[in-house]
């Protein structure tokens, strides 16, 4: 039997479902809790799943490019922007190239760059631009970051755009939890890859909605890499309805803002909490007298809660959490207080 060519790696740590059976109030999700998108879900629901779908998805490009204001040859609709991430490290990575992360990463980019044979460095964001020297092939902002929230000033995102610009790198900005905050991403450029997963804010993961916006020769190299018919029926007509679907979020997403607000200031009595007005934010639970989070992610699992442990971005002592509707929130900050006082 042939050897595989790639290394055999665990899968990346995410929220939500894993192999154990859970019933609870899911806190490890950062999605909107008002959701689905109804109309959206309808888009979904109404499409044709009796047939192949136009494999070139021009419909969908048409209707992405007219509401970003970029040529239909610049959109790349896709199946989750994990799959994207993966595509876009298969294109321009080659083994022993290296890649830089601004804060940990998404774990499925580290994991593309591993599988990849690439090197990963990860700096803080006010080393970012100088870290892209000649050499540095992808590099990647998470605009939120998750799992901090955190994201670049003006002045820095334009100062990283430049570093790309100077050193040949493509720049990869993940706007998965932009529309939370109705944070602006960079401009297209030559050398700029913009990430939109649409499914987090307007509650439909389950679709795995995604496209990038990319400068032509890009977008082509990114559709080289997919299988045909990439997208399933469902998802291309939820794209396809995006841009007229946008008064859910502003009929939802001030109420996810005030209760991730309210459950950031109600942790913050008994524990250490970092939000930056995204939907999620990190609680350090665990300290150096023994209490990790992990221990504490197991007790709140028996107790029908589930968060998310950030042991996969290097924190042991912290959990993320994604705010949901105010009385569940009331149920984890008791738990947790609890935990604490035990």
């Amino acid at each position: 039997m042939p050897e595989p060519v790639h290394p055999q790696l665990n899968v990346a740590p995410h929220g939500g479902p894993a192999h154990q059976t859970f019933t609870g109030l899911d806190f490890s999700v950062n999605a909107n809790p008002y959701g689905p998108n109804p109309a959206l879900l309808r888009a979904v629901q109404h499409a044709d799943h009796a047939h192949y779908p136009d494999p070139g998805y021009r419909a969908v490009r048409e209707s992405l490019g007219r509401w970003h204001g970029v040529e239909v040859g610049c959109v790349v609709p896709a199946v989750g922007a994990s799959e994207l991430l993966h595509r876009l490290v298969r294109a321009y990575l080659r083994p022993g190239e290296r890649a830089v992360s601004v804060l940990a990463p998404f774990g499925e980019f580290g994991r593309a760059v591993t599988l990849a044979g690439g090197r990963l460095e990860v700096v803080q964001p006010g080393q970012a631009a100088a870290a892209v020297q000649p050499g540095v092939r992808l590099v990647y902002l998470g605009h939120p970051h998750n799992p901090t929230g955190r994201s670049l000033a003006p002045a820095e995102l334009e100062a990283l755009t430049l570093a790309c610009e100077r050193a040949d790198a493509l720049l990869i900005v993940d706007l998965a939890y932009a529309p939370f905050l109705e944070l602006p991403g960079p401009p297209l450029s030559s050398h700029t890859v913009l990430l939109h997963s649409p499914g987090k804010a307007h509650g439909l993961v389950g679709a795995r909605p995604a496209y990038a916006l990319a400068p032509p020769a890009v977008a082509a190299a990114l559709h080289n890499l997919a299988p045909a018919w990439a997208l399933p029926a469902g998802t291309a007509a939820l794209l396809e309805a995006l841009p007229d679907a946008q008064d859910f979020l502003h009929e939802t997403l001030p109420a996810v803002a005030r209760n991730a607000a309210t459950l950031a200031r109600q942790l913050s009595r008994t524990f250490e909490v970092e939000h930056h007005g995204a939907p999620y934010l990190t609680v350090r639970v665990g300290n150096a007298a023994g209490l990790r989070a992990l221990n504490v992610w197991a007790t709140l699992f028996a107790r029908g809660l589930k968060v998310r442990d950030c042991a996969s971005y290097g924190q042991l002592e912290w959990i993320r959490v994604s705010a949901r509707l105010p009385d569940e929130n009331a149920r984890l900050v008791q738990a947790l207080e609890e935990l604490h006082v035990h």
